[in-house]
């Protein structure tokens, strides 16, 4: 059960990140204006879940690990918006499949979480695929595009919260207790970039394109947040280097978003679909969906 859960996880994540391409690139100049306005919803989902899902309060001696996952969930989003303005979004998607090597290191050191050679080889051809992916190709020489860098310090952060996340499971955390902690705790680092007098400013002035753009703010942060509830419900159930190797298949489904959908919302996709560009791609997906299917158990 828990296989479509972590992939429905990735259609979903795939969905945000279109939106964030759309945020990033079309609308807001400043990343941590971003970062204030998307914690903000927040306030909207956290009491739903409360409502719907009832967590409990989590045991002392692991607020810690809440405190350190709150900080990873919104530290990620700096360097993830830097990175989607500097490549395709499924490009830049993509380079979080470094992640990949990321998780079952950390996973090792933290839980003690084995892969057979078999998973590991599964993230070495996922590794291979992503660099390739992001190899550009200009003036006769052939150099990585700066999105990797930034996505790979994204994707250093999103590997510490999957496994902080399973440390709780451990514990005997709830899910619900998991991500509503976690939301929490993130929402208040998030809000607490306005503490920036320059961050203030640029909030005040980008407030009523805020306001504008509130009902699809709404529906990027209600897409990512089904997505962790989806990807913490799998990695409860499996292992963590698994599930993250599973939701990198999102850079198919934002190609697919793309195809389909481009007519009809074309500045919500950053996308090159010449037929070249779109054959490499293709092929590289491809590889990196066979290292999923090695590593998936």
């Amino acid at each position: 059960m828990w296989f479509p859960i972590a992939l429905l996880s990735s259609a979903l994540y795939a969905v945000a990140e279109a939106m964030d391409n759309f945020f990033v690139n079309k609308e807001f100049k400043h990343p941590l204006t971003l970062v204030f306005f998307a914690y903000l919803f927040g306030l909207i989902y956290i009491p739903i879940l409360i409502l719907v899902q009832h967590p409990a309060f989590p045991p002392l001696h692991t607020l810690p690990i809440f405190i350190l996952l709150g900080f990873v969930n919104m530290g990620y989003l700096y360097p993830y918006y830097k990175g989607l303005r500097e490549d395709d979004t499924s490009v830049a998607i993509s380079f979080l499949a470094i992640e990949r090597i990321m998780v079952p290191i950390i996973a090792f050191f933290v839980i003690g979480e084995v892969l057979d050679p078999t998973q590991y080889f599964g993230i070495f051809v996922i590794i291979i695929a992503v660099f390739a992916l992001g190899l550009h190709h200009a003036r006769k020489k052939f150099k990585l595009s700066k999105g990797v860098w930034y996505i790979s310090i994204a994707a250093l952060f999103l590997a510490c919260e999957a496994v902080l996340l399973k440390l709780l499971f451990v514990e005997g955390v709830s899910v619900a207790t998991a991500i509503c902690g976690e939301s929490i705790i993130s929402m208040v680092f998030g809000v607490s970039v306005i503490l920036s007098k320059k961050v203030r400013k640029d909030v005040v002035a980008s407030f009523p394109l805020f306001v504008k753009l509130s009902p699809l703010f709404f529906l990027e942060e209600m897409f990512t947040f089904l997505g962790l509830y989806a990807e913490g419900w799998a990695i409860s159930h499996t292992s963590v280097s698994v599930v993250k190797g599973i939701t990198m298949v999102s850079p198919f489904f934002l190609m697919i978003y793309a195809f389909f959908g481009r007519g009809l919302f074309p500045t919500f996709f950053k996308e090159d679909l010449h037929r070249g560009r779109v054959f490499k791609k293709s092929l590289l997906f491809i590889c990196i969906i066979i290292g999923i299917l090695l590593v998936k158990e």
